[in-house]
This record gives C-alpha cells, sequence and structure tokens, in this order.
C-alpha cells in the first residue's frame, strides 16, 4: 500500500519493491540490471516489466514522465528516485537490509504487515513539516584549518559535507568530509579557482565553475597592451565517487566562455543551468551537454539578476536581483523559464544597501534561506523576511540538512590591516619575542583585529583615512602619525564603504543610507541635500565635482554631482564598482572586473576596455595607472591609456590590494588571517 497525499492505493508487492530499492538508493541511478536482480530474483519476468512497475508508481504518485519530479528516467540506464527521502522510524532501518525484505517478499498472505511495516519510504518533499525552527541554539565546528572554508553544501544522501578550501593563492581545492567516520579527502587534483559547488540529483558529480587565473602564463619581458592569457571560464563537473579513490582534473562541460559564469545547478540528464554575463546583464542560461545546445531561459533587460537557485522536485527557479528602482525583489520561473510569481523585497535592517541577498531553497521547497550581514533569515514566496536566531553572528553561507532540520553553514571573519611602504626601499617586519605574536606580511600603521581598508593619503597633508569595522559596523577614521588612536569621523549607526577626499584635503565626502555627509578634520559634519539619494563616493575630482554611484535609474549607476548647482547627471554605465577622474579622462571598474577608459563629460558616449589591468587592486593618481598583477603581484606602471610603463615593486600574495600612491609612498591592504570554518548549526 502507498500513502501520497493523503491518499490510499493497494499496489501489487513488486511495484512496492521497485519503490523499497530507488528509496533506498535515493537520488542515484538504480540500473535496470539492479532492479530486475533484486526485485524479481531470477524469475521468469514478462517483458516490460519493470516499466510496468515505473508507470504504476508514476500513476500513483501523480508523476509526470514527461517532466518528473519523483521518479526520474535515466535513458538506456536505469531510474533513480528523485525526492528526499525520511524513513518512518527506527525499527524500519531493519527493513532496509536485503534479508528482512527477502523474507516479507516470499511470504504469502503478508501484504497487510507488508504496507503497516511501511518499508516504503515517506516521501520528504509531501510529507516535511512547513514550520521552521525559531531559532538555533547548538553550533558544532566540522573544520578547524589555517586555511579558509566556502561554498560548503551537503551530499544529496548527507553522508557528506563538500565544500573550497583555500590555503592561499591559486592553492585552493575541492575536498569533501564523510561526517560518520570524520575523515576528509581531496577530491581536486590540480589546484585553481573554483566557484561554488551542487550535485547533480542523482548525486553521481559536483557542478561548479571554473576560473583560469590560475593557468601559468608565457613568461614574458613585460606585460602587453594585449591580454597575456585569455580570461577563461567554464562549467565543470567532478566524478564524486572516482575522486574518493583518487583526486580527479574536472572535466569542462561548458567550454572555455570570456563572459563571467556563476552558480551552475544541473538539470538532470547532463543539462544545466546558470548566470552569464552578456552586455552588462546576466541572464539565466539552460545548456544542454548531450548536443551542446545552449539558450537563454529568462533575461530581462530591466532586472539585474545577481543571484539563482533550483529545486529539483518543485522543479522551480528562484531568481534575486534589483530592478530599475534598486529595489531587490524574488522571481519564481518554472522550469521553462516563465515567470509564475514575482515580489518586490521589503528594505529594512537586514540589509545593507548594495548588498545583495543570496537565498536558496529549503529541502521542502516552501521558503528560502540566506545569510546576509552575518544573520540568518527565512524569506517566504510572498517576500517576508523573517530573521532567526542563531548562536553564530559571522554567517557567510547556510543550506539546510535534505531530511533534517540542521544547518550546514560558513561563518568567520577577516583580519585585514593597513601597510604604509616606501617603493624604493625593502621592507622588513620585525616580530617581537611575545606569545602567539602574528606575523604580519608589512608592519601594520595600527595592529587590530578588524578589517581595516581603503586608506588614502591627504592631499597636502600627512593624514590617513581609512575604513574599519573596529565598532562592528563599516565606519570611516582618520589617522595621523602624531596621534596613538585613530578619530571615528562617521558615526556608527549606519555603515560606510567608500569615500573620497576634496582636492585640497580639508573635507571628506562619504554617504551612508542614502545621504551624502561632509566632514572637516574635526570631526563636524555636514549632510547636502540631494535631489536623488546618494549610495557611494568614489572621486572628489573638482571642488564642486564628485563622482558617486546612485540606483534611481540602474544597480549602481555612475553619477557626476555638482555641488554648486545640486544636480547629478547620469553616465550611460551602470554596475559600477570605482571610478576615477584624470583631468578629461573617466576610468573605472565594473561589479564584473572589467576596467575601461572613457570621456569624463558624461553626454558624450563610447568607452575604451583597459586590458591587463586587475580591477580589485587598481589606482589612479599623478596621471599615471597603477594596477597589480593578479599571478606575479607585481605593481606596474601604466599610461592613462593602458599602456605598460613598468614595474615597480614586486608585492606579497597576502598584501597586494592597493589602495594609494602618494611620493613612492604606497598603501595597501594586508589579509593576516582569513578565519573561516564550516559548521553545523541546531
Amino acid at each position: 500500500m502507498i500513502i501520497h497525499a493523503n491518499k490510499y492505493t493497494k499496489v501489487e508487492p513488486k511495484v512496492l519493491k521497485v519503490l523499497q530499492v530507488l528509496a533506498q538508493n535515493q537520488q542515484q541511478v538504480v540500473t535496470h540490471q539492479v532492479l530486475m536482480k533484486q526485485v524479481w530474483q531470477g524469475s521468469e519476468v514478462v517483458p516490460n516489466a519493470l516499466q510496468r512497475c515505473i508507470a504504476i508508481l508514476r500513476k500513483t504518485l501523480n508523476d509526470d514522465a514527461k517532466a518528473p519530479s519523483i521518479i526520474a528516467t535515466h535513458p538506456k540506464m536505469g531510474y533513480s528516485l528523485m525526492a528526499q527521502v525520511k524513513w518512518q522510524d527506527d525499527d524500519n532501518e531493519h527493513a532496509r537490509s536485503n534479508h528482512h525484505i527477502a523474507s516479507i517478499s516470499n511470504a504469502k498472505g503478508l501484504l497487510l504487515p507488508f504496507a503497516l511495516l511501511l518499508i516504503l519510504a515517506v516521501l520528504a518533499f509531501v510529507f516535511w513539516p512547513n514550520s521552521h525552527p525559531s531559532a538555533y541554539t547548538n553550533i558544532t565546528a566540522l573544520t578547524q584549518t589555517d586555511a579558509h572554508e566556502s561554498d560548503a553544501v551537503f551530499s544529496p544522501n548527507a553522508q557528506y559535507v563538500v565544500f573550497n578550501r583555500y590555503a592561499g593563492a591559486c592553492k585552493s581545492h575541492i575536498w569533501a568530509k564523510e561526517l560518520s567516520t570524520k575523515k576528509e579527502t581531496q577530491l581536486t587534483a590540480i589546484a585553481g579557482q573554483f566557484g561554488a559547488l551542487s550535485f547533480t540529483p542523482d548525486g553521481r558529480e559536483l557542478v561548479f565553475t571554473t576560473h583560469n587565473a590560475c593557468d601559468k602564463k608565457q613568461p614574458v619581458a613585460q606585460p602587453s597592451t594585449k591580454e597575456t592569457l585569455q580570461t577563461c571560464w567554464a562549467i565543470a563537473t567532478l566524478d564524486f565517487a572516482k575522486a574518493f579513490g583518487t583526486p580527479q582534473t574536472p572535466q569542462h562541460r561548458y567550454q572555455c566562455q570570456t563572459n563571467r559564469l556563476q552558480t551552475p545547478k544541473a538539470l538532470g540528464n547532463h543539462q544545466y543551468a546558470f548566470l552569464r554575463l552578456d552586455n552588462k546583464h546576466n541572464q539565466l542560461m539552460h545548456y544542454k551537454d548531450l548536443n551542446k545546445s545552449l539558450k537563454a531561459l529568462y533575461s530581462n533587460d530591466s532586472d539585474t539578476i545577481y543571484h539563482f537557485d533550483y529545486h529539483e522536485q518543485l522543479q522551480m527557479f528562484a531568481l534575486f536581483s534589483q530592478n530599475n528602482n534598486a529595489e531587490h525583489q524574488l522571481t519564481l520561473l518554472n522550469k521553462a523559464g516563465q515567470v509564475q510569481q514575482q515580489t518586490v523585497l521589503p528594505s529594512s535592517h537586514w540589509q545593507k544597501h548594495d548588498q545583495l541577498l543570496t537565498g536558496n531553497f529549503a529541502p521542502n521547497g516552501k521558503y528560502l534561506l540566506a545569510a546576509n550581514n552575518g544573520k540568518l533569515y527565512k524569506i517566504t514566496f510572498d517576500g517576508q523576511i523573517t530573521h532567526i536566531p542563531s548562536p553564530s553572528h559571522n554567517l557567510v553561507s547556510v543550506t539546510q540538512h535534505p531530511n533534517k532540520r540542521e544547518l550546514l553553514a560558513v561563518q568567520g571573519t577577516k583580519d585585514i590591516d593597513i601597510a604604509n611602504i616606501n617603493l624604493n626601499s625593502q621592507t622588513l617586519q620585525i616580530v617581537k619575542p611575545e606569545l602567539n605574536t602574528v606575523a604580519t606580511p608589512y608592519p601594520s600603521l595600527a595592529r587590530t583585529h578588524a578589517q581595516e581598508r581603503l586608506a588614502r593619503f591627504q592631499p597636502n597633508g600627512h593624514h590617513i583615512a581609512f575604513i574599519s569595522n573596529r565598532n562592528d559596523l563599516d565606519t570611516l577614521w582618520l589617522w595621523h602619525p602624531s596621534n596613538l588612536q585613530p578619530l571615528a569621523l562617521s558615526n556608527n549607526t549606519n555603515a560606510v564603504n567608500n569615500y573620497s577626499w576634496s582636492p585640497d584635503g580639508s573635507h571628506l565626502a562619504w554617504a551612508s543610507n542614502g545621504t551624502l555627509t561632509i566632514s572637516n578634520l574635526k570631526g563636524k559634519h555636514k549632510a547636502v541635500n540631494t535631489r536623488q539619494p546618494i549610495y557611494v563616493v568614489l572621486d572628489w575630482f573638482q571642488k564642486d565635482k564628485l563622482l558617486v554611484l546612485s540606483s534611481s535609474h540602474k544597480p549602481r549607476m555612475l553619477h557626476q554631482l555638482d555641488l554648486k548647482h545640486n544636480t547629478l547627471i547620469p553616465y550611460p554605465i551602470h554596475n559600477a564598482a570605482n571610478a576615477w577622474a584624470q583631468q578629461n579622462q573617466l576610468i573605472y571598474t565594473t561589479t564584473q572586473g572589467a576596467v575601461f577608459s572613457r570621456s569624463l563629460i558624461p553626454s558624450k558616449t563610447g568607452s575604451q576596455p583597459l586590458h591587463n589591468l586587475n580591477a580589485k587592486a587598481l589606482v589612479v593618481t599623478n596621471e599615471h595607472i597603477y594596477s597589480v598583477d593578479n599571478i606575479t603581484f607585481a605593481l606596474n606602471q601604466y599610461t592613462p591609456n593602458g599602456t605598460f610603463i613598468k614595474t615597480l615593486k614586486a608585492l606579497k600574495p597576502t598584501a597586494w590590494k592597493i589602495t594609494d600612491i602618494k611620493n613612492q609612498q604606497l598603501l595597501l591592504e594586508q589579509f593576516i588571517a582569513i578565519e573561516q570554518e564550516v559548521v553545523v548549526l541546531e
């Protein structure tokens, strides 16, 4: 007997046995041979007996063979149970042994006890409770290494946890940990740059993006104006079982692409969905590896998609995006890419401006879970966002156990200091003979365990401004060599994510919560009433003119702000990350890591890409561009049009993110420690 959707259906023992075998191997392909051997055990079988049992099961479970959500067909191979399985009680553990199954199958007249035992699994997708714990109270660490972990996921059978482990530049590998034995296994044979991980529905393969940033470049005397190594993104898979025996080299499915690829998900039968950046917009793409066909599943010029997830049983996509009003929204799509529901998410304290919300489906498919600003949230399809208390306040990502309420999470903090080094001398670090002393790459301006970033020299002065979260929120600080302690310029009620000195060095401009503020060096503030909200200040390049970001029309839209006339003029540029004005030239970077040059006049069109420049380590000053090579960590000097001039200094793998240059003095961010580990919340 099968109980489904509160309906009791009597089925013959062979049909029930087929479902039992599939349930015992949930989300794994069970071959025709295995099913025939375990169900019929060598007895004479009528033609298509197995196919007939599958058809009865699909009819009973209301499953569509053309678009299955419970039983998947693998042509010329077998079948797999796509839904999660939850056994009714511990006693049924014995019912999974071959001996006990055989005794029941061979007994006559025991159909009723067979139904009462319910060795058939209860499908978690159907019977999983709607509610979610109001709070998590316990936390258990799964990894404790000097490296830092990310992108942790459960295997479909929840026997393993898989994650990325970063142990230094181009030293990343994919690892798995068996939960029962606590044994860790390196799965990848070659270190690389790997994206977020997911499994195929049958659990046989891992799916992720790869990037060739760690591939070796051909040695050259100096960088050319063309790329020495073409940027390459690919969708790759890794055979999970084989990698346990011997680390494997990822197999590229969707071959090398110059456009950025993100968050691939396997749809079954060698089909994949992923985000691809095309013409400054992310599109949800659908790729069939069997015939190498590719199509756009969903695209909307008025929305900027930044994350998605896919639920196998519901065959539904959840997309997170920003619309033209800079509102974050949740869009639900069916498997064909058709919009089923779209909801604007409320603006509240849970999110800083421009902070992206990456929610993923709970196993039952009835809501999404997200880690944002270190906290845990539940998101319903109607856009309600609820904070769920947990013992961690530094959550990076979360995913739920396939059939339990516990969560797998990545938590941690970054310890980043600011260093000031001379380009003409070799800087040595002197380590004091103290217990547990941390050896920094370069001497720090002020050693703390906070994240300190974006240090910039004062024009015509000796102050250094920087942003730090030493007060738990990103705050603007001012430091002078004669002072022991820096001065906090901004308050600690709203975060500051960028700022700029005035050209004469007498003031600083910064934005928080849409308001532009100008401060003098004594901490006196003046709020500027602009016609549109200002979220980021990038460059104060003339007495009354600034480059700022506002999301009035597009996310992270670049504008020129005229303080004298209170006018905000947009550039045809959105998703901008940084920008500098250099005479009549505008140099800017995008959130996708590209660097461009164009006219400073907003009404003019046309941008030229500047190759070989690292957008994550770029400074424009003194009519030059300074950029750090992302492979060799060499600090190079370029002309404003991107032509290489010379190499200035070799930096260190953990101290290369430059933020300012003045009179042969270099300011940079150095990573002291990244404490990020995989944990379980209960």
